[in-house]
């Protein structure tokens, strides 16, 4: 399995407001807005990859060699499948009807299954026969980001611009940062 994505969030997980706020800018300080938009963007993909998880919604293609019996999706939590489509046995583009599979978004990593007492259809022999396009993330900006990923994104984004507060590494405050996105990492994919 590969997943690629398509298309990025269109917005942070954490807002440009609340990031001056937070490192005590005003707001009509315009002057360093590109360089802390650059480092959240930074420090959000960073927390991305380490949870394996998406923030705020994107679309991501999965593709396979074949159907398995479960499709484990990339980047929880998916929100919904946005097309599902393979080389049928002839090496013919299809799209598979939406009634014929279902997302268990329940269950991380996420899985894509065929509908109970039906099963996947034939592929073809060919690299890439199956491409399943996946919309993950909490929402569409950074008001469904949970509480703990938006404080270890600020976290992080202070001691970028503030090396002299960056707390050693065996300290509690250290210890307490990294630790924030421990209940949110998917570990089975």
């Amino acid at each position: 399995m590969s997943a690629k994505l398509i298309s990025p969030p269109a917005k942070l997980a954490v807002s440009l407001t609340d990031a001056k706020a937070n490192l005590r800018i005003p707001a009509s300080d315009t002057a360093l807005d590109a360089v802390i938009q650059a480092w959240l963007m930074g420090i959000i993909e960073y927390a991305e990859h380490l949870m394996g998880r998406a923030l705020v919604s994107q679309t991501w293609r999965v593709s396979l060699d074949a159907f398995p019996d479960a499709i484990k999706l990339p980047r929880p939590p998916v929100a919904s499948v946005t097309s599902v489509k393979y080389y049928d046995a002839d090496n013919v583009l299809q799209t598979l009807s939406p009634a014929l599979y279902e997302l268990d978004n329940m269950t991380e990593p996420c899985r894509l299954l065929a509908i109970p007492g039906t099963s996947w259809p034939s592929t073809y022999a060919r690299r890439n026969a199956v491409v399943a396009d996946i919309v993950c993330g909490y929402g569409d900006d950074e008001t469904n980001t949970p509480p703990a990923i938006k404080l270890y994104i600020l976290a992080k984004l202070v001691e970028q611009f503030d090396p002299s507060g960056i707390p050693e590494k065996d300290s509690v405050q250290a210890s307490f940062i990294d630790h924030l996105l421990d209940r949110y990492r998917i570990w089975g994919l």
